[in-house]
């Protein structure tokens, strides 16, 4: 009786030890969710997203781990985000939640980057940092550029202007590519295309399009450059 109380009393130590020293052997890592988040913000307002993280051990007590704002990789007006310090992971959980929130404010047309990563700590290894990749979200359907260059990608341009003839958009040269599309958010007006080749003898073929329908089209014969006015309504 005395030599089976031993062995029962023996075999929970034997697994309690084999646990710990098995997440011992595990590298403390821990990493964003993804390295690039696409992030749509309302125009004139705001927008909240949980963003996750992950480490690879998973201990009994609660973690807490230091984020970081890149502010010389990031485009973003500070003014614009709120990022919290830090996020936490519970206690038996290798999964964390912190939320980011981002306002309509000073977002070119380009887009905007907000970067994020951990803070370095002794004993911790950490994953890429993270790139918010930050653009309004249009409120109706985007009006489409697309372009099927010639055999020479690298003489073509365009500029896409407004009435006042402010230029909103450029593109190009695009060396080695055989393909390009974008699209734009515009309101309602009036709207000019500039379509040019550097070495004037023309380009690939175009088209823009609105909501299903072709509203310019080039067949690319347009020597050094050609424009074209398109409209609007929404």
């Amino acid at each position: 009786m005395r030599k089976t109380i031993f062995l029962f009393l023996s075999i929970p130590l034997l697994v309690f030890y084999s646990c710990d020293s098995d997440d011992h052997n595990i590298i403390n890592y821990v990493s964003f969710e993804s390295t690039s988040y696409d992030f749509g913000v309302d125009i004139q307002s705001s927008n909240s997203n949980d963003i996750k993280i992950y480490t690879t051990r998973i201990s009994n007590v609660e973690r807490v781990f230091n984020i970081n704002i890149d502010t010389d990789m990031s485009t973003a007006d500070p003014a614009s985000y709120t990022v919290p310090g830090s996020v936490s992971v519970p206690a038996n959980s290798n999964e964390g939640v912190f939320t980011v929130n981002i306002s309509d404010l000073n977002i070119g047309a380009e887009g905007e980057t907000l970067v994020l990563s951990f803070t370095n700590e002794e004993g911790l290894f950490i994953g890429d940092p993270i790139t918010f990749n930050i653009k309004q979200i249009c409120p109706y359907p985007e009006t489409q550029l697309a372009i099927t260059f010639d055999d020479f990608p690298e003489e073509q341009y365009w500029e896409l202007y407004d009435s006042n003839d402010d230029l909103l958009f450029e593109g190009g040269p695009y060396p080695d590519e055989t393909e390009f599309s974008r699209g734009f958010c515009l309101e309602n007006g009036t709207y000019k295309i500039v379509m040019g080749d550097t070495f004037g003898d023309g380009g690939g073929g175009y088209t823009i399009t609105y909501n299903g329908n072709v509203l310019v089209t080039g067949d690319g014969n347009h020597g050094f450059s050609e424009e074209l006015t398109f409209q609007i309504n929404n």
